[in-house]
């Protein structure tokens, strides 16, 4: 006869099948919405932006991640620690030191991507000073935190939070949960600021605000994984046991790294679709390659109008202070120069 297939139970003293479950699944979804806005780039592109390439470190970082908290779980984290082995422990502990320093980095350069999306995004010197200011203070967050971060504890052991010698990690995450939130809450104020100035009709401006109201998913998963990392630390049944006492904040983790991501790629895939005919997009890829004029009071962008056919038609772009935007169509003399060959229009 043969023997029965080990069927593993969830249970209060189980809690390791949804770690499991939902680590996978944001990591799927992560890697799935990255070669989404990847494949767009590149077919229109042929070439990756500045903001793709941070966004494919944000998830490198994420994988990496999602591997420590799979090798994590695989030697009983979501159990109680008083049935793991001494080799358990240890190596529970030493996926969790490094899913920690990896998860600040993988939100941080997801952070830095936005960064540079609105950088290109704006030519209004204000916004640009803003989106500074936000990117300087994330920058500082992510240095910051990782350096405490893989500092927790003494050495030689940095990891084995079961020792006398480390800091208050309470206090620790508070700030680091804190900052991450004013600064998401930074990033989505200044990419709604920005829309409503759009030259647009008002049903149209109210949907693109509405994607970059998305990034507001992020801020509201840290706030939760915030209260659910407050909530354990007051169980106190549960609050010294180091492997099954946190597996909800832990899961909540895995959920904000997934939508940092999602709402990174997705809402600019989601613009790029729709041609965001404000012309506010200003497509840094062809101004790095020469394809745009400036004057002392407009600036000038080149699109290329992709079709599925392969033909393609030169546009100038023409965005003034006013944000209204202006669409010349251009034609390419023999010698190489742009001449205008039809009239004006403001986009309303």
């Amino acid at each position: 006869m043969s023997n029965p297939v080990d069927q593993i139970i969830l249970s209060d003293s189980n809690r390791t099948p949804i770690i499991q479950i939902v680590t996978w699944f944001t990591l799927v979804t992560s890697l799935l919405a990255f070669l989404t806005h990847a494949g767009i780039k590149l077919y229109v592109f042929r070439s990756l932006t500045t903001e793709s390439w941070l966004v494919l470190t944000s998830l490198v970082f994420c994988i990496a991640q999602s591997v420590a908290v799979i090798l994590q779980a695989e030697h009983g984290f979501g159990k109680p620690m008083a049935t793991l082995s001494e080799q358990d422990l240890g190596a529970n502990f030493k996926s969790e030191y490094a899913a920690t320093i990896l998860l600040i980095a993988s939100l941080g350069f997801s952070k830095l991507a936005i960064v540079a999306f609105i950088h290109n995004l704006t030519p209004s010197k204000l916004h640009r000073t803003i989106n500074f200011s936000v990117g300087a203070l994330s920058s500082l967050w992510l240095v910051g935190s990782v350096i405490v971060a893989a500092c927790e504890c003494s050495l030689p052991h940095p990891w084995d939070r079961r020792l006398d010698r480390c800091i208050n990690r309470l206090t620790w995450w508070n700030v680091v949960a804190i900052l991450n939130i004013i600064t998401e809450l930074g990033i989505v104020m200044l990419e709604l600021g920005i829309a409503a100035q759009l030259h647009v009709k008002r049903q149209r401006k109210a949907g693109i605000m509405s994607i970059f109201a998305c990034r507001l998913l992020v801020l509201g998963g840290a706030a939760i994984q915030l209260a659910f990392f407050h909530q354990e630390r007051q169980d106190a049944p549960l609050k010294d046991d180091l492997t099954l006492g946190y597996w909800r904040s832990s899961v909540c983790n895995q959920i904000v790294q997934c939508l940092a991501i999602l709402t990174t790629c997705l809402p600019y895939t989601n613009l790029f679709l729709e041609g965001f005919e404000s012309g506010l997009m200003r497509l840094d890829d062809l101004r790095r390659r020469g394809e745009h004029t400036t004057k002392e009071d407009s600036k000038g962008y080149e699109l290329m109008d992709v079709s599925r056919s392969g033909t393609t038609q030169a546009k100038s772009i023409t965005v003034s202070k006013s944000w209204a935007v202006k669409e010349e169509p251009v034609e390419h003399s023999s010698h190489g120069h742009r001449r205008s060959v039809g009239a004006t229009t403001t986009v309303q």
